[in-house]
């Protein structure tokens, strides 16, 4: 309970600063390749219901980005995808990298996301209603779009209830290298 409400207090700090402006990217230049493999070790580690596949293209060792926003992005995607599917079900994670643009999805098999609560899925505190018990605040999808929006990038949505959902990040390599 005590993670829990850290977590919480975390995010809805992280929001409201995100919200007010008082977050700034501190770009680095990094391995985006080696952060997502990095990310996907820990996540089989704490997380073993799911099995993760990772797959990766492009020359992506060498991006100009926030790490911590990015690590939260992408943890904030991989952690509802978990949480959302079935036990032993399989999450794609995917990183392109061409000359223009940096696009990664993550895919999974899980309850997928009402027709209804799609258009406020990135509102802070809103849940699908079909999440039943599952555990949440409803901030993280919130924190992802805006960190992502950050970086002059965009995140799709595509999900059907009982089939999944894809969310696809793209970002322009223009404006961050």
């Amino acid at each position: 309970q005590i993670t829990h409400m850290t977590k919480m207090l975390d995010d809805v700090l992280t929001v409201g600063k995100l919200e007010g402006g008082a977050i700034e990217l501190k770009l680095e230049v990094f391995d985006l390749d080696a952060l997502f493999k990095e990310i996907v070790s820990e996540f089989q580690q704490a997380e073993p219901t799911c099995q993760i596949v990772y797959s990766g293209a492009g020359e992506c060792d060498a991006i100009s980005a926030d790490p911590k926003l990015t690590r939260q992005i992408i943890t904030n995607l991989l952690s509802n995808a978990i949480k959302y599917s079935p036990e032993g079900s399989t999450v794609n994670l995917t990183l392109t990298c061409d000359e223009d643009k940096i696009v990664w999805q993550v895919k999974d098999e899980g309850i997928g996301i009402p027709v209804e609560d799609q258009e406020r899925l990135f509102e802070p505190f809103h849940r699908a209603a079909n999440v039943g018990t599952i555990s949440g605040t409803g901030l993280g999808l919130a924190i992802t779009k805006r960190a992502v929006e950050l970086h002059g990038g965009e995140i799709i949505c595509e999900s059907k209830t009982d089939s999944g959902t894809t969310f696809t990040i793209t970002m322009p390599r223009s404006t961050l290298d």
